[in-house]
């Protein structure tokens, strides 16, 4: 397949084999992150924080930050020069804490007097420093290579998504049932739950296993020497130059979209997640996590065959996920009766709108990250900052409203 490239101005024919090792390398990227994700209707039911947890978690991956402001001063002294070694450590850790995180990921201790999920927060910020550190490490990495691949890796980053959420199903989820006994002359209402087809240790297990194909994938693209021949020639990159050098001022505009896009899909929407569809049924919950992980994919499967760098479709989308953001806040700040939230209309409703959000960013964040392409290295530099800036501010919102002003209520099924 012949494809256009913008970086050599002429027409490059793609390699199957940089296209496979790409995708899996885009893949390890946030698998990590997306794959607790996927267990939250679980983890809630049996964690102490209960509805809490998305937000606890949340400020966790959010703390991954610590990365990238790492990298940042690292890379202001030093260039680019030991990006190699750092991508080769950050996914050896990733997959060291999955493998960890499987074995102890129910282990909980006291804080402050009360019960929390301390060893899941420790470990959701150790594999959150991988998936934070790509956005502003991994990315820039590809400048070695024709832009025609960052869409592959994008659309690797899209399955890093679909893949957790895929297995999630196939997993299933606990059911609740609430009914009444009568003891001594009273009658008590009591709960009976049932488990999943497997536990969230053998979930993370598997992760696990996927991110050790990836790492390979990278050393195969970094080492292989049909991979090396491939690589294009770029200008060494000094330490001063990424210091002095701005974004150009046409794509100002999009880095504010994308900082505002993040700030609710990293970060706000996440945290109060569980508030906007949990009282519809964990079922509900459960589809609406998993299915919009799988939405992310299929939006960069068709960012692949469209006009991606269209700002005019750029604009469009985000007056969609303005209209569906707005759903999914009015749902969260009226549980634990949001509307409609006894019909099955409501369940299909909540669950669509998640994931045509999810859709939607997922296309809009390819599309920016394709328009700041054309600036280079410097210009995806840019994009990753903003990207974790825009999803802490996200992620802090949240925890405040959730764990401080508790301005959210959850109810009891039974």
């Amino acid at each position: 397949m012949k494809v256009y490239s913008l970086e050599t101005n002429s027409v490059v024919k793609r390699k199957w084999f940089l296209d496979l090792l790409t995708c899996m390398f885009g893949i390890g990227s946030w698998i990590l992150v997306n794959s607790l994700y996927t267990q939250f209707p679980l983890l809630v039911q049996n964690a102490p924080e209960g509805w809490n947890l998305p937000s606890y978690l949340s400020i966790a991956v959010q703390t991954g930050n610590l990365g990238p402001l790492l990298y940042s001063a690292w890379r202001k002294k030093f260039g680019n020069q030991y990006d190699r070694p750092l991508i080769i450590s950050i996914l050896i850790l990733g997959i060291i804490s999955m493998f960890l995180l499987a074995m102890f990921y129910d282990v909980t201790g006291i804080i402050f007097g009360k019960s929390h999920s301390i060893v899941l927060c420790i470990f959701t910020f150790t594999i959150a420093l991988v998936g934070c550190t790509s956005s502003v490490l991994f990315i820039p990495s590809l400048s070695h290579y024709s832009d025609i691949y960052l869409v592959t890796y994008m659309v690797g980053e899209g399955i890093s998504g679909f893949v957790p959420s895929l297995i999630a199903i196939i997993q299933g989820i606990g059911t609740t049932t609430c009914y009444t006994v009568e003891r001594n002359g009273q009658n008590i209402t009591e709960k009976a739950q049932t488990n999943a087809n497997f536990s969230s240790g053998i979930f993370f297990t598997i992760i696990g296993i996927i991110m050790c194909i990836s790492t390979v994938s990278y050393l195969f693209l970094e080492y292989l020497p049909n991979c090396k021949k491939e690589k294009i020639q770029t200008k060494p990159e000094s330490v001063e130059a990424h210091g002095t050098k701005s974004i150009h001022n046409s794509n100002i505009l999009l880095l504010v979209i994308q900082g505002v896009i993040v700030f609710f899909s990293n970060g706000l929407m996440p945290s109060i997640q569980s508030y906007s569809c949990l009282p519809y049924g964990y079922i509900a919950y459960h589809l609406a996590t998993n299915l919009s992980n799988m939405a992310n994919p299929i939006a960069c499967f068709v960012a692949f065959y469209t006009n991606r760098t269209s700002k005019s479709v750029i604009y469009v989308l985000c007056s969609i996920c303005i209209v569906s953001t707005i759903y999914m806040l009015m749902t969260a700040f009226t549980s634990p009766s949001p509307p409609l939230n006894n019909s099955i209309i409501g369940v299909i409703l909540i669950v669509f709108i998640w994931v045509l959000f999810v859709g939607c960013v997922s296309y809009v964040k390819l599309s920016i990250a394709a328009v700041l392409r054309d600036e280079g290295s410097r210009g995806l530099f840019h994009y990753g900052c903003i990207t974790q800036i825009g999803s802490t501010f996200g992620a802090l919102i949240g925890f405040y409203l959730i764990n401080v002003v508790q301005i959210l209520k959850s109810y009891e099924p039974c």
